[in-house]
């Protein structure tokens, strides 16, 4: 028998030759996986958030507004503050004024960059809960607080509602002071002031709400307004916001 290889010999068919070849094979010997569906897969849920993110905006930037407003004044912010912790001639007050933004919103007297500005005003707005400090002064008393803490607390309050007058203090900056002192309303809406805290729960509270004005430096001086005169500061300031020197200037 001859020892040279026939032309059928294994070893120099092309298909095995292409076998071998190294850009078929890893290191492992195992083929590798083609990266086209994948790509396929990531395009389409791409496209998909794109899309139904322009939906979204489109819906917000062409859809009329106004109606769902004056719905959710009526319908559950005066409802909520009527329930609130407010002192009572707090919430008569802020309810008046918000009486008076359904003619405003019926009858389109503001422009869709006020309705935006008046939506983050009564959205991020401290005030409106502020009954739950409200409900911590009440307390401080029976809690047994001396002298001194009851004056320090009645300061950093006032303190803290400059700050809200000034639009320094976010509702999440209150919620964060409230955090040991406070629980979720019944209706899971908001945060109110639990009953029965202690002084160590009372100091706590005026602990992070020093931290706060501290940080953004609030002057340690009275600050007569009320919740509601300084909840319509921060209506006016939605509604009707100051000209920038820049905005002179042109």
């Amino acid at each position: 028998m001859s020892d040279t290889p026939s032309a059928n010999s294994p070893d120099d068919s092309p298909a095995n030759a292409s076998a071998a070849s190294p850009s078929a094979v890893n290191d492992g010997g195992s083929v590798e996986p083609s990266l086209g569906p994948a790509c396929l897969v990531l395009s389409i849920l791409s496209l998909a958030v794109f899309c139904a993110v322009c939906g979204i905006g489109s819906w917000f930037v062409f859809s009329d507004q106004y109606p769902y407003a004056e719905k959710g004044i009526t319908k559950q912010l005066i409802p909520w503050v009527a329930t609130s912790q407010l002192a009572e001639a707090d919430k008569r007050s802020i309810t008046q004024q918000l009486n008076a933004l359904v003619p405003i919103l019926q009858n389109r007297e503001i422009d869709r960059t006020q309705l935006t500005r008046l939506h983050f005003c009564l959205q991020d707005n401290p005030v409106l809960l502020w009954g739950a400090v409200q409900s911590i002064e009440l307390q401080a008393p029976e809690a047994g607080l001396s002298e001194t803490e009851l004056t320090s607390l009645k300061r950093v309050t006032q303190r803290l509602l400059r700050m809200a007058a000034n639009r320094q203090l976010g509702r999440r900056d209150l919620e964060f002071c409230l955090q040991n002192c406070s629980e979720v309303r019944a209706d899971g809406a908001s945060i109110e002031t639990k009953q029965g805290l202690t002084a160590e729960q009372i100091r706590d509270f005026m602990t992070r709400a020093e931290q706060l004005v501290v940080k953004n430096e609030v002057p340690n001086e009275p600050y007569e307004k009320t919740p509601a005169e300084t909840f319509a500061i921060l209506l006016d300031h939605a509604l009707n916001p100051p000209i920038e020197p820049a905005e002179i200037r042109k």
